[in-house]
């Protein structure tokens, strides 16, 4: 059975539809309403079944989370050694030389904000993500959280 409806049967103005049936028929009505019900239903499938697909995947992948966690973790190191270097060069330019007991207490320093940061990013980007992944399901509420 033909869906399209050639050139040559549009330039005739013959009794067919775009699905090929003849508008003569007694069954042309089910018959177009099922071709047009089987065209939509194809349709369904090409278009939003992929995505679907890809959402579920997501929603129910637990190493999404981990993920998120693990990029949380290296954007805050990437962050702190931006400031360590940033804080050096300042320091040098300022002409300041720390003495070993200040170098180790600011080592210190930087060490406790740098993993409190860590932490805190990581528990965000898990909350975060895990609320994502409930409400893809259609669930607002965090579970397990």
């Amino acid at each position: 059975m033909a869906y399209g409806l050639n050139t040559s049967q549009a330039m005739l103005g013959s009794d067919v539809n775009m699905f090929g049936l003849s508008r003569n028929s007694k069954t042309y009505a089910g018959d177009t309403y099922a071709a047009m019900t089987r065209q939509q239903w194809t349709d369904y499938i090409n278009t939003f079944v992929p995505v679907e697909n890809q959402l579920i995947q997501y929603a129910s992948d637990p190493g999404v989370v981990t993920n998120a966690m693990s990029e949380a973790s290296s954007d805050v190191n990437k962050a702190f050694t931006a400031q360590g270097a940033s804080t050096e060069r300042r320091l040098k330019g300022l002409g300041i030389t720390l003495s070993p007991e200040e170098q180790a207490s600011q080592q210190r320093s930087f060490g406790l904000s740098k993993s409190l940061a860590d932490v805190q990013a990581q528990n965000l980007a898990k909350e975060l993500t895990v609320r994502r992944q409930q409400s893809v399901l259609g669930n607002p509420a965090p579970q397990g959280t």
